[in-house]
């Protein structure tokens, strides 16, 4: 980290005005994905305020960044939640991985766009590997898709498999009756998010990822450094695929060190790639934190206190509504 301490010093002469604004895009971003996941679970039926989808998400986001195997036990958290509103575990699991889903595609259309903007450019062996790993991973997740969505029986296996995950933390828990669930979610999920659906749930989807990614660019902005889009946006998106690997809770060490080597890969001064990094990861995995625990101390203590929300539809009822 050689010279890190010199660039360290120069920090106070960093522009704070582009850290405030690297912070409020973290909270649209975390807002864009509450909306994401209010949307489908509105696709399947059930109906929640955006008050409710946010401390769901904050409280999911706290519990998942600081516990082992953090994304499981984030989503219990979410489905017990939900459960005391009046929505069926099954609807909540069909509607957080649907919401990955979508994501996930528009991750891939970020990481797209940001391969074709880099054309031409001086690349490095750093960003070849990473890239290429991350493309590896990309047709993982596509071939996953396409063979959950063209056969639901393989859906329904594998619901019964997480769900026999899943009951050795809640026994109360039917790995053959999720499994059926699933089939039958997995074919309401393609008629429930096509069209108009599918376009809004995108949208917000993607707002999540770009306002983080602005969230990244205002930070390397602070330090008077703009990588670019192309560049930023192929080490961001290769940092959050390969951070899909669960080695540690919200690919904490994993996105840093993928950040780093790709913009350096691309000529960004070391010092300042890792201070823009850091600087980034505590407004976009720190500082979530502190609303994330406010929200998870809130539903514990007023579980099932919106009166209004509506209760779940059963899932094979589910038509495409709008939230």
């Amino acid at each position: 980290m050689g010279g890190l301490t010199r660039e360290a010093a120069g920090l106070r002469h960093a522009r704070p005005a582009f850290l405030v604004a690297a912070v409020a895009a973290e909270a649209v971003s975390l807002g864009c994905y509450a909306q994401l996941y209010r949307r489908i679970l509105a696709a399947l039926g059930a109906r929640i305020r955006f008050r409710l989808a946010a401390d769901v998400i904050l409280a999911t986001f706290f519990v998942s960044h600081l516990t082992p195997f953090g994304s499981a036990t984030g989503t219990l958290v979410n489905a017990s939640t939900l459960e005391s509103y009046g929505i069926a575990a099954t609807t909540t699991g069909e509607a957080i991985a649907l919401s990955s889903l979508t994501s996930t595609v528009a991750l891939i259309v970020l990481f797209g766009s940001g391969f074709v903007a880099t054309a031409g450019q001086h690349i490095s062996h750093q960003y070849l590997v990473i890239a290429g790993v991350a493309l590896f991973l990309i047709a993982l997740v596509l071939a996953a898709v396409l063979a959950v969505g063209a056969r639901p029986a393989i859906a329904g296996r594998a619901g019964s498999w997480a769900a026999g995950v899943a009951r050795h933390f809640r026994p109360s828990i039917d790995p053959a009756k999720v499994g059926q669930t699933s089939a039958r979610l997995a074919s309401l999920a393609r008629t429930a998010l096509t069209g108009r659906d599918f376009a809004v749930s995108f949208a917000f989807g993607a707002g999540n990822w770009l306002f983080d990614l602005l969230a990244l660019d205002l930070v390397f902005l602070a330090l008077r450094y703009q990588p670019g889009f192309g560049p930023l946006a192929v080490a961001y998106a290769a940092a959050n695929i390969a951070s899909a690997i669960p080695l540690t809770p919200g690919g904490l060490g994993v996105i840093e060190v993928t950040l780093v080597a790709v913009t350096v890969g691309f000529g960004a001064p070391k010092a300042t790639a890792v201070l823009a990094v850091l600087g980034y990861r505590i407004a976009n995995y720190w500082l979530p934190l502190i609303p994330g625990a406010v929200a998870y101390i809130r539903l514990r203590l007023r579980p099932g206190a919106d009166g209004k929300t509506k209760p779940a539809t059963t899932p094979g009822a589910a038509g495409r509504t709008n939230p």
